[in-house]
């Protein structure tokens, strides 16, 4: 009685789980490069999306996935994530990011563990940047990463900074640093001609 009553149970939640799937249509890129165009559901605190093609529903794990695209329109936004591998020194895991900003220094968020809200806000994710293909912590962007862009010769950034009263060691306003910075980077790269 008690293995029926499990049973009941697990298949209970697992049709609620399923009825509560958001799909969006989008691409994927594996591992492997190949790119798949469908209808995609994000499982990001658990590294894993579903992948819905035609009657053909397969779930991929992030370390099968290279980048994924997908327009929500509930937010008005397309979205994009990338996959990367972390190794502590004990085991490596690779993780699903959302990419927020993009350009020479990319910042990337993480869902947490512990987020289960239907609609997600700035708390429930762990923001890094992603700066010469290392991933480090937002919060410790001043430390690691503001050094390196302080030490370009260009003062427009220095001068940014102070004129609106920024500070590094804030999320917020290490953003705001970013962005600023990929736009003159952006600025000095040379035009492609045809």
């Amino acid at each position: 009685m008690k293995k029926i009553f499990c049973c009941l149970l697990f298949l209970n939640f697992q049709i609620l789980s399923a009825q509560s799937l958001v799909w969006f249509e989008g691409s994927v890129v594996l591992s492997t490069c190949e790119v798949l165009v469908g209808k995609i559901s994000i499982k990001g605190e658990h590294d894993l999306i579903l992948f819905k093609q035609g009657e053909t529903r397969t779930v991929y794990p992030a370390h099968k996935i290279k980048s994924l695209y997908f327009f929500d329109r509930g937010s008005n936004i397309n979205r994009r994530y990338l996959s990367l591998k972390e190794d502590n020194g004990v085991r490596s895991s690779y993780h699903l990011y959302e990419i927020v900003v993009t350009g020479k220094v990319d910042v990337l968020r993480r869902k947490k563990m512990t987020a289960f809200s239907e609609h997600p806000g700035e708390l429930d994710f762990n923001y890094f940047t992603f700066y010469n293909e290392e991933l480090i912590a937002l919060r410790k962007f001043k430390k690691n990463v503001f050094p390196q862009l302080r030490s370009e010769p260009d003062t427009r950034l220095e001068s940014f900074i102070i004129a609106n009263k920024l500070r590094a060691d804030l999320p917020t306003n290490s953003i705001r640093i970013i962005e600023y910075y990929n736009s003159l980077v952006k600025a000095e790269e040379p035009i492609a001609r045809n």
